[in-house]
């Protein structure tokens, strides 16, 4: 009876560590941000505060990576990099993930700022050597894709507060497919852009989940899955 206990006890532990090891594979790995000091760093805002004006400077501008997936995947985790600032504070984001068919996304602005598409989200405090940023995670994520082409854009929700503001942290590495699109979101539009600051770049982010998971036939329409192509 001891010996069945005993069994049963490790196969539950066993069970246990796999639970909390499944969907930790890295999808996509962008996350060696800029470490150089605050008034140097390249990037821009990527934010959606309440509302838009030029008296506070808030604003609504969403920056969106592309990326390449080669088989079907199951996503869990995106993580994105930023500077202090206003994003500290916030408790959510817009997540929105659509397949890539030219260089710029050319979807309108307003299907960014969907409630159905906000997430929740853990600003906490990253440190590499001397250097900090605020790595920001939409965690237990279940969004299933094909294999292919994305844009994946993950926009923290809070207000701009007072300079030095908080902006998504480019990438060090080189770019990958092409550069970070940004969009306004102020008014409804369909105007996306390259940010150059002064360069073009990949902003940080990094993308956890599964491979090989079953490709998306249909969709919900929820936490940024994609329509199938």
């Amino acid at each position: 009876m001891h010996l069945r206990q005993s069994l049963a006890a490790a196969v539950s532990l066993a069970l246990i560590s796999l639970a909390a090891t499944a969907g930790a594979e890295v999808l996509w790995d962008q996350s060696n941000w800029d470490t150089r000091p605050v008034n140097s760093n390249e990037g821009s805002i990527n934010l959606s505060s309440n509302s838009c004006s030029q008296v506070s400077g808030n604003t609504k501008v969403h920056t969106a990576n592309d990326v390449h997936f080669d088989y079907p995947v199951h996503i869990t985790t995106v993580r994105i990099y930023e500077t202090f600032g206003n994003v500290q504070t916030a408790t959510l984001a817009y997540l929105w993930i659509r397949p890539k068919n030219s260089v710029l996304p050319t979807t309108s602005s307003d299907s960014l700022e969907l409630a159905g598409i906000q997430v929740p989200i853990t600003p906490v405090t990253e440190t590499n050597g001397s250097a900090q940023c605020v790595r920001v995670s939409a965690t237990e994520l279940d969004i299933e894709l094909p294999a292919g082409d994305y844009w994946v854009s993950l926009t923290p929700r809070h207000n701009i507060g007072v300079f030095p503001w908080t902006i998504h942290l480019a990438s060090t590495g080189p770019v990958i497919g092409d550069p970070t699109a940004a969009i306004e979101a102020c008014t409804v539009n369909s105007n996306w852009f390259i940010p150059t600051n002064p360069t073009l770049h990949d902003y940080a982010m990094k993308i956890e989940g599964e491979f090989h998971g079953p490709p998306a036939t249909m969709v919900t329409g929820q936490r940024g899955e994609a329509p199938a192509p």
